[in-house]
This record gives C-alpha cells, sequence and structure tokens, in this order.
C-alpha cells in the first residue's frame, strides 16, 4: 500500500512541477494551463498532507513533496505574508490611505423594507466613515452605491462615467481624469491624476473581465442527483467560460500596463483583478509595481467571499521606485461578495 502511495505521490510531483512552470502563461497562448492559477492554492494543501502523512508513516518519503514545495517556492511566496507596518517616518507624516473596494453595487444593502434598507445605509456609511480613506477605488458601481458614497460627505472631488462600473472618489483635488475603453460597461477602467501634497498622482480603478462562472460552480455543487454526463457538460461550459474570459482579461491588463507605461506621474492602480497572484494578468501588471500585501500584509489577504471563496483577486499595487506602502488590511464586511483592502502609502517625490 505504502508503495502504491509513494507511486503517486511521484506523479503528483510531476503534475505539481509542471503547473509551477506554467502559471502565468498568455491564456491567448495556452488557454488551458491559466486555469491551473486556480489551484495553486490546493496543491500546496495536498504536498503539505504528503509530508505529513509520510511523517507518520515513513519517514524517508518525506523528501518528495518537501522537495515538490521548496520546486514551488516562488508561488507561495505569493499566497502567504509575513509584514509588518512598517516604520518609516514618512509612513507616520506623509501616508496617504487608499481603499479598493468592489461593491457589488451595493445589492446587499437594498431591503423590500425601506426603514431596513435605511438602517442598512447608516451602517456602510458609517463604515466608510471610521476608515476614512483619502482615496476610494470602487468597482461594481451604480447609481444606488453612487448616491450612498456621495453621503458620506468624505469626497469633494469624484470620477465616475455613466455606464462604466469603476470610480474614484478623493479628497484630493483631481487634476485630469479619463477612461482606460475596454468596450464594456460592467468592466472598466477609470484614472485620474490627482494633487497630493503639492505633487502629482495618477490613480487606477480596474475592473477586469469576470469569469462568470458563479451559476456553473452553484450547478455543479449543488446538484446531488444531476447525472454525471451533465455534470461534465456543465464543467466544460465553465471552462469554456473562463478560457473566453481569460483571454479578454489578458488584453485588458495589456491595455492598463500600456497607458501607466505613458504616466508621467507615481501610478497607483487598485481594483479587482478578476485572477489571482499566479496569473498572467498579475504578472503582467505587477511587473516594476510593488504589491502592498506582500510588502507589508499579514496571512492569506483573501479578498473574495463570493462562490469561490479564498481567494485573492483585489489588489493595490504601485510603482516600486515611486510608491512605498506602510500597511495592508483586509477588512470583513458583509456589505458585497468581496471584502475590502485598505493601504497607506507615501509618495517617494
Amino acid at each position: 500500500m505504502l508503495r502504491f502511495l509513494l507511486s503517486v505521490n511521484i506523479v503528483w510531483s510531476v503534475l505539481c512541477v509542471i503547473c509551477y512552470f506554467i502559471v502565468g502563461l498568455d491564456p491567448a497562448r495556452f488557454w488551458l494551463f491559466s486555469i491551473s492559477s486556480l489551484f495553486i492554492p490546493a496543491l500546496f494543501l495536498i504536498n503539505i498532507l504528503f509530508v505529513l502523512f509520510w511523517v507518520v508513516f515513513q519517514i524517508k518519503n518525506s523528501w518528495l513533496p518537501i522537495l515538490t514545495l521548496f520546486i514551488g517556492w516562488t508561488c507561495w511566496q505569493k499566497m502567504f505574508a509575513f509584514g509588518e507596518e512598517s516604520s518609516n517616518k514618512k509612513c507616520k507624516q506623509e501616508a496617504i490611505s487608499v481603499m479598493s473596494y468592489n461593491v457589488y453595487g451595493l445589492k446587499q444593502l437594498k431591503d423590500t423594507s425601506s426603514s431596513k434598507m435605511q438602517i442598512k445605509k447608516a451602517k456602510f456609511t458609517a463604515f466608510i466613515r471610521e476608515h476614512e480613506p483619502d482615496i476610494l477605488c470602487v468597482q461594481e458601481n451604480n447609481f444606488f452605491s453612487d448616491d450612498i458614497i456621495n453621503k458620506t460627505g468624505l469626497y469633494p472631488y469624484f470620477h465616475y462615467l455613466i455606464q462604466h462600473g469603476a470610480a474614484i472618489y478623493s479628497r484630493f483635488p483631481i487634476l485630469d481624469k479619463g477612461l482606460v475603453e475596454f468596450g464594456t460597461k460592467t468592466n472598466s477602467c477609470l484614472w485620474v491624476d490627482l494633487l497630493v501634497q503639492g505633487r502629482k498622482l495618477r490613480v487606477y480603478s480596474v475592473h477586469l473581465q469576470s469569469n462568470r462562472i458563479a451559476k456553473e460552480l452553484e450547478q455543479i455543487t449543488d446538484d446531488e442527483d444531476d447525472k454525471n454526463s451533465e455534470k461534465i457538460s456543465t464543467l466544460r461550459k465553465m471552462f469554456r467560460k473562463y478560457k473566453n474570459t481569460a483571454i479578454v482579461r489578458s488584453k485588458q491588463a495589456r491595455m492598463l500596463k500600456e497607458h501607466a507605461a505613458q504616466s508621467p506621474y507615481p501610478c497607483l492602480i487598485a481594483g479587482d483583478f478578476n485572477d489571482t497572484p499566479f496569473s498572467y494578468s498579475y504578472k503582467l501588471l505587477v511587473q516594476g509595481r510593488t504589491d502592498s500585501f506582500l510588502k507589508c500584509g499579514n496571512g492569506l489577504g483573501t479578498t473574495y467571499i463570493g462562490a469561490l471563496p479564498g481567494l485573492r483577486i483585489d489588489f493595490i499595487i504601485g510603482d516600486t521606485d515611486k510608491v512605498q506602502f506602510c500597511t495592508h488590511r483586509v477588512l470583513h464586511t458583509s456589505y458585497s461578495d468581496h471584502n475590502p483592502i485598505l493601504v497607506k502609502s507615501f509618495i517617494k517625490w
């Protein structure tokens, strides 16, 4: 039996190593491989279980899953963070706070009872006022959520376009603003140039193409009476959707990267990437930039609490040579299917 399990472990280790090397590939060329980025956390967990198993039953074989974990070290580094608040003096004197939040249209606040809805609205505005981010980057915005955010009274300056889900609210004056045209409504990218401490800073609020596979995930997990053939059909449909949306995201990420490369000012990119840190889109956008979570976050930093919970798909990244992150927090709420992230940073003018 142990010999058979060792053979299984060998095959598993080979598959893991292949996954380590194919994550981050352009889905336009290797779309099937791009889906492997969703399973990296599962690979880590299963390898840990293999280590524990061999330590208990035959310790001499534990080298195999340990070696497999070691080979994937660069992947694991993107999963966990053990950062701490920066002690830099500028963090205390010059830091600005930025929140990125996919509010999901604040649908969770809507209620058939007007009185209950008013209570929920009041709680949400109290939440924003409690944390008081200097810059609030929102995704999946609409007139309902825009009205509630404006009623916080915190933001005299904002950039929100009709039929586009992204928005930026700011305490700092907006000198210029625009749109990176994705050709879609819900998924969009807005940018502003802000006057911060006498200098200019460019901020992007981005929502890359949604996967739209929640329905298929629910069918696979909830319908226990479904035939295997029907589940396989649903799984194929889900993979086709992921293929198409992954390719769209890669194009959008390239557009954003090219736009930011033309900025004469330091850049902060905040938003819902709809992709994990092992994806091509993330790999493309983080080049030359620092991920706030990896710099000063803690734990897993998961932000998505929807149909496929446990994923970190919301990010704030800044130009490595211009932006210094001081703190990174994931705030746990019930207002959306995403948790907001709040960072403090200062610009190295």
